[in-house]
């Protein structure tokens, strides 16, 4: 059997995962050639069977099952606002947008490149100088709680209704 990854989750092709390009979606071809192999943090959102649907800001790639290195999700994606911590005399706080995530191969970590006002902050920075501004819809299954309540469902008068081993009285 088989044990897929839970999605999403992140990663990044350091190297060309497989000869060829067989493994690219055709209309995809172009871009992915241009950003595999990279730094690039992609997020692997879902897999319809056949692709894996990559995520990179607003860009989504399709490419197979193929090998690549998982990185922890720090919670940030590219497009994101956040709020870039002070740090005493040294930084002063402000808010930007992430506008490229790569991943170091010394720190395993993800570094974050910003936008201040439309134009990109010279440092990299990581998810320790970060506070998240954005908000994303997040949709939870809702448990809904069925409350029984026998008076109202048969009247205390009616056949049927009855208490049991209770000497407390309902209201």
């Amino acid at each position: 059997m088989i044990n897929w990854p839970e999605l999403p989750d992140c990663g990044v092709y350091l190297f060309w995962p497989e000869e060829g390009t067989d493994w690219i979606h055709p209309d995809d071809l172009s871009i992915v050639q241009g950003w595999i192999p990279s730094t690039r943090v992609f997020r692997r959102h879902s897999y319809d069977g056949v692709y894996y649907r990559l995520q990179y800001g607003v860009d989504v790639l399709r490419v197979k099952p193929t090998l690549w290195l998982k990185v922890a999700d720090e919670g940030f994606w590219v497009g994101d606002q956040v709020e870039v911590r002070g740090l005493l005399m040294d930084r002063e706080p402000c808010i930007a947008t992430i506008a490229e995530m790569t991943f170091d191969r010394v720190t395993s970590r993800i570094l974050y490149q910003l936008i201040h006002r439309e134009m990109p902050l010279p440092n990299t920075y990581t998810s320790d100088d970060l506070i998240q501004l954005s908000s994303r819809p997040q949709l939870k299954e809702h448990e809904r709680e069925i409350v029984l309540n026998p008076e109202q469902m048969l009247g205390k008068d009616e056949p049927g209704y009855k208490l049991e081993d209770t000497d407390e009285e309902t209201v």
